[in-house]
C-alpha cells in the first residue's frame, strides 16, 4: 500500500460511509455534507456593527487529528531478520488514525447528526473489503488529473496481501480534558462530538533490500577449543603426594 494513499482513502471510505447513511436517514430530505475539515471557527468581530448572526448550518465532521504507531505490528521483527540477526526486508510501517467527528447545526439537529454518524461508524466496525473496493471505485478519475489525489482510486485497500488487517472502528474512550485540549488546539467552539479509534493501515515506504543469499554447499571444519579443559580424561590417576 502507498504512503501517499493509504490515509486519505482510509478517510474517503469513512467519509463515503457516513454520507450514505445520513441519504438513507433523510430520505427525500436533503442531506447534510459530510465534510474531512476541522469544525469551522467562528467569523471575525468586525469593527462595525455585524447583522445578526446566521444559523450555523447542518454538518458532519470527520477530522483527522492525530497518527501514531501501532504498537503490537511495530514489535513484530522476527519475519524480517534471518538467523544472524540480521535484517532482510522492512518492518512494517503501521499506523493507527485517530478522528474527531463533530456535529454543526442549529438546534438539536447536531444532535441528530451525531447520533447518526455514531450508529454508521460503529455499524461497520470491521468495514468489508468488498466494500472499500465499491467506494474507492466509485470514484470519478478526471480526464487529465492535476493532483496527486486524482489517483486515489489505485489504493489497494481491498487487498489481503497489501492491508494484512482489516480496517477496524471503534469509539476511542476520550475524556473532557482531552477532547478540551483538541477544541482548544482547533480555535473553535465545542460541539456535540465523538473520538474514533480507526486500524489498522500499513504504509509501504518502498524500502527494498537485497535478496538473502542461500545455502549452497555446507563445509565442515575443525578448530582447536579456545577454553581448554582441564578434566582428567578417564582410565588416567592423579596423584597427590604428602610432603609430610
Amino acid at each position: 500500500m502507498t504512503a501517499h494513499f493509504a490515509i486519505p482513502a482510509t478517510t474517503f471510505v469513512l467519509q463515503a460511509v457516513l454520507q450514505r447513511r445520513l441519504k438513507l436517514a433523510y430520505g427525500s430530505l436533503t442531506a447534510p455534507a459530510v465534510s474531512v475539515d476541522p469544525p469551522p471557527r467562528p467569523p471575525a468581530t468586525a469593527a462595525t456593527p455585524a447583522p445578526a448572526p446566521q444559523p450555523e448550518p447542518a454538518s458532519l465532521h470527520l477530522f483527522l487529528h492525530h497518527v501514531a504507531p501501532n504498537p503490537a505490528w511495530r514489535n513484530m521483527h522476527e519475519p524480517h531478520v534471518d538467523s544472524g540477526g540480521r535484517r532482510v526486508g522492512p518492518s512494517p510501517l503501521a499506523v493507527d488514525l485517530h478522528y474527531l467527528l463533530a456535529a454543526t447545526g442549529a438546534d438539536l439537529e447536531r444532535e441528530v447528526l451525531l447520533g447518526l454518524g455514531i450508529a454508521a461508524l460503529n455499524r461497520h466496525g470491521i468495514v468489508p473489503r468488498p466494500l472499500i473496493r465499491s467506494i474507492l471505485d466509485s470514484i470519478l478519475i478526471p480526464t487529465t488529473p492535476t493532483r496527486l489525489i486524482d489517483l486515489l482510486t489505485s489504493e489497494p485497500l481491498d487487498d489481503p496481501a497489501r492491508q494484512p488487517e482489516q480496517i477496524s472502528v471503534s469509539q476511542a474512550p476520550v475524556d473532557i480534558d482531552l477532547s478540551t485540549k483538541i477544541w482548544s488546539a482547533l480555535q473553535s467552539p465545542m460541539r456535540p462530538c465523538a473520538h474514533f479509534l480507526v486500524t489498522t493501515v500499513f504504509l509501504d515506504t518502498g524500502d527494498t533490500y537485497p535478496p538473502v543469499t542461500e545455502v549452497t554447499q555446507a563445509r565442515v571444519g575443525v578448530r582447536p577449543d579456545p577454553a581448554p579443559s582441564t578434566a582428567v580424561p578417564p582410565g588416567n590417576t592423579l596423584t597427590i603426594a604428602d610432603g609430610a
